[in-house]
């Protein structure tokens, strides 16, 4: 069933049911249904066929109407991220020829301050007596949204996503990552991100209710955890450890999945998860705002493995090939599925790889049986100390072993510009670091000593980029003042 026809049967089968819950207001069905299709309305009147419209908002009911109104008008969305520096959504703005903008209070300020008259979706939106009629007339293949990525290589891209493609989604992986009509899912941090957008409509999709904040706050999840007796947790890693750090335990014992993507999900936090409750699951998926999803594993209580490596099971309808193989079975992972973005936009940077109907962003992987996979990480993260080619996840893995906790590796140059590895963890009480001579003895018999890192840098805290992800670009080099370190060789 297409987006559209399932927003209609939840605004006749559960009316009054919560679609989205924010700290301040409570939007059901029927009145998500109308007052989406009342915008709707206005931007068929508004917006030329063919154009774009960008969505600027933190507020989740304001998002959640202006994501459906342009769906039901057939326009593609554009998700501006609030968090982006002036200068960037300039740039963005510039970029896709100055679009019509819908925007929630707080962005309007924002926008109109850089000289832009938006629109203003109001989040306190009328009661409803009477489901609507609604009516979207689209071709499946058509654009539904523009959604940037992370960043993760430093420099995000401008991704174009089918109808179509979202939908298949969300019919054939909805079941697998929980998302019923059950559900109470919390997403602590923003919604303009992908993992968050698409949380907040597989969840309107198949009848559940999203719960947000709209960005991390650790004072307003609580609010929301303490009355909406939340089930679900979908966010990014980082933002499930701050849960797990910052509120009370006992905020946490109504969940029974927690669904974590977007970046790698350690070992030891997989297993504090599992401890909050025994009927809890932890579900992690490895995809791509270029893929959707790809796979999933269920992880298991006491099960231990190497961090970033994923090995998982292939969602329905996902079909994978090698290219390039470096030996032991490992080559670059090519995709494809009904899931599978249309492309970058041509007017930004990236360029996808292709072969027929498959695309890869440069992840290796190893394919095994049962239709598993398992993925080693980008092509891209292979450092070359003296002559020695060095891949961090080895190099991470082993250092998880020795009981670090989250390991980041990365190369410097000294003063007398010599490469030197500097690998980060996180440490809970930087007063008790581990002894230096132990720890390159336990390393020795894991590495070669080519390989161990000369620093060792432990964080309280992780940066964090703007959808919660550890902000691995922005690390302190290992020469700043004040950092807790070892000198391991």
């Amino acid at each position: 069933m297409d987006l559209a026809s399932q927003l209609q049967q939840n605004a006749r089968t559960r009316p009054r049911h919560p679609a989205v819950i924010s700290t301040t207001h409570v939007l059901d069905y029927l009145s998500l249904a109308a007052s989406s299709n009342a915008l709707a309305g206005k931007l068929r009147q508004k917006v030329l066929p063919g154009n774009r419209v960008g969505i600027y908002c933190t507020d989740p009911i304001a998002l959640a109407i202006s994501f459906h109104g342009c769906m039901l008008a057939g326009i593609s969305a554009i998700i501006l991220d609030p968090a982006w520096p002036s200068a960037r959504l300039l740039q963005m703005l510039e970029l896709f020829d100055s679009p019509t903008l819908l925007c929630d209070r707080d962005g309007e300020a924002v926008l109109r301050a850089l000289g832009q008259n938006p629109v203003r979706v109001p989040s306190d939106v009328d009661d409803v007596a009477a489901v609507p009629a609604l009516t979207a007339s689209y071709d499946a293949q058509c654009e539904l949204l523009v959604v940037f990525t992370s960043g993760s290589s430093g420099s995000p891209k401008a991704v174009m996503r089918s109808r179509d493609s979202w939908e298949q989604s969300i019919a054939r992986c909805a079941t697998t990552l929980g998302a019923t009509k059950d559900a109470r899912t919390m997403v602590p941090g923003p919604l303009a991100h992908g993992l968050g957008l698409y949380a907040l409509v597989e969840s309107i999709a198949t009848g559940g209710t999203i719960v947000a904040p709209g960005r991390w706050k650790a004072q307003d999840v609580t609010t929301l955890l303490e009355t909406e007796n939340c089930n679900r947790v979908v966010a990014v890693p980082s933002l499930v450890r701050l849960m797990l750090d910052q509120l009370e335990s006992n905020l946490l014992a109504t969940l029974r999945h927690v669904v974590t993507g977007g970046e790698p999900l350690a070992s030891q936090l997989a297993q504090r998860i599992l401890r909050v409750s025994p009927q809890i699951t932890c579900t992690e998926y490895y995809g791509s705002s270029e893929h959707s999803l790809i796979a999933y594993r269920a992880h298991q209580r006491s099960a231990t493995y190497s961090m970033p490596e994923f090995i998982g099971t292939f969602f329905d309808g996902v079909r994978a090939h090698l290219h390039a193989s470096q030996g032991n079975g490992v080559g670059r992972l090519m995709i494809a599925s009904d899931f599978n973005a249309t492309g970058y936009d041509p007017r930004g940077p990236g360029e996808l790889e292709r072969c027929k109907d498959s695309t890869g962003v440069g992840d290796l992987a190893r394919l095994l049986p049962e239709n598993r996979v398992q993925i080693l990480g980008r092509h891209g993260e292979m450092l070359n100390i003296n002559g020695n080619n060095i891949y961090p996840a080895e190099i991470s893995a082993a250092l998880e072993q020795c009981g670090l906790i989250q390991p980041v590796v990365q190369a410097h140059r000294d003063a007398a510009d010599r490469a030197r590895i500097t690998a980060y963890c996180l440490f809970p009480d930087p007063r008790m670091l581990p002894d230096a001579l132990e720890l390159h003895g336990e390393l020795k018999n894991l590495l070669p000593t080519y390989k161990i890192p000369h620093d060792l840098v432990f964080l309280s805290d992780w940066p964090l980029t703007n959808s919660g992800k550890r902000d691995v670009f922005n690390l302190p080099l290992p020469t700043t003042a004040g950092l807790r370190k070892l000198r391991l060789r």
